[in-house]
């Protein structure tokens, strides 16, 4: 499974300064050692191990890149008219290339972002002039603000929830439905730190899909040379439709990564049916280690090195 939209979304965060908003705070949104630990109802082997850990690779990317991916689409953001929500009932927009798209909600403060904000924007076919074309509902709740955001140096926490929000381009369709929460600290110049959560959440590319639940993880961002990318404390549960059963995943040492290159560090572990597990185990940015423990008896008993195009399905074993 080529799983694409997340390597896209990171890189934008990077080269636009994309700060997206985020509602879990970093103390006690994440726990590094709940939600995986044999309680799948996936019975791992070796036939099933690889393709199970390319999923929870990407249940673990896509979870992190969320609000990035919303905000890339540009719903929203530029109309003529601007935008204004207005509490008495829908406003509907001409989207600045074709299509439109409808909001609703209520705001504090039209100039700025305040606590307690909701809006929902409903897509038909909508092209904001990034790529993407746009059709479903979204809604952000805004649950936070800690700092000016006019200064682009604060806290924000948010709520994005979906409801058949797809997203093209002409080679990719990407669905989402469920809930993503988040809390975003750009207060530092150099770096996003980024903690998030959500209780269901699915994904949907060209009618292959996955789907989490209780889902954690904690993510930093460096926005200057040489742009390190950070994914820790990753906990969750997943189903997918290339695999048979469910699984539940989580990040035994963080995943270090330089934007625009295969991580370098890290390991991340699925757990299964009577603690059966498998690892992925990075060696560089160029190879990875697939081990297995079927049994559960703390003994691998197969392992495979190999390189990260064929561990991630874009070439042959």
């Amino acid at each position: 499974m080529n799983h694409k939209f997340f390597l896209t979304a990171v890189t934008l965060a990077v080269i636009a300064g994309c700060s997206p908003k985020a509602d879990c705070p970093f103390s006690g949104c994440v726990d590094p050692a709940g939600g995986a630990g044999g309680t799948g109802l996936m019975t791992v082997d070796e036939f099933n191990a690889l393709p199970a850990l390319r999923e929870a690779y990407y249940a673990m990317q896509s979870t992190a890149a969320v609000p990035f991916f919303v905000a890339a689409t540009g719903v929203g953001e530029v109309t003529t008219p601007p935008v204004i929500v207005d509490p008495a009932g829908p406003t509907a927009y001409n989207c600045p290339v074709t299509g439109t798209f409808t909001v609703t909600g209520m705001v504090a403060d039209p100039i700025t972002v305040t606590a307690g904000d909701t809006i929902t924007y409903d897509s038909s076919a909508c092209d904001s002039g990034t790529g993407y074309t746009v059709d479903g509902t979204h809604t952000l709740d805004i649950t936070s603000i800690v700092g000016d955001p006019t200064s682009g140096l604060y806290e924000q926490g948010q709520t994005l929830t979906f409801d058949n929000f797809s997203a093209a381009t002409p080679t990719l369709v990407t669905s989402l439905n469920g809930d993503h929460s988040a809390l975003i600290d750009t207060q530092s110049s150099s770096a996003i730190a980024t903690g998030f959560s959500g209780s269901s959440l699915s994904i949907v590319e060209d009618q292959i899909s996955i789907s989490m639940r209780t889902y954690s993880g904690a993510a930093n961002l460096q926005l200057v040379p040489p742009f390190n990318y950070t994914l820790d404390l990753i906990v969750g549960s997943a189903t997918s439709s290339v695999v048979t059963g469910s699984f539940d995943y989580r990040t035994d040492v963080p995943i270090q990564q330089l934007i625009g290159e295969y991580p370098n560090d890290g390991i991340l572990e699925i757990f299964g049916r009577d603690g059966g597990t498998a690892r992925v185990a990075i060696f560089d940015e160029t190879s990875v280690d697939v081990q297995v423990d079927a049994n559960a008896d703390n003994n691998y008993e197969s392992s495979t090195n190999m390189s990260w195009d064929q561990f991630l399905g874009l070439v042959p074993l």
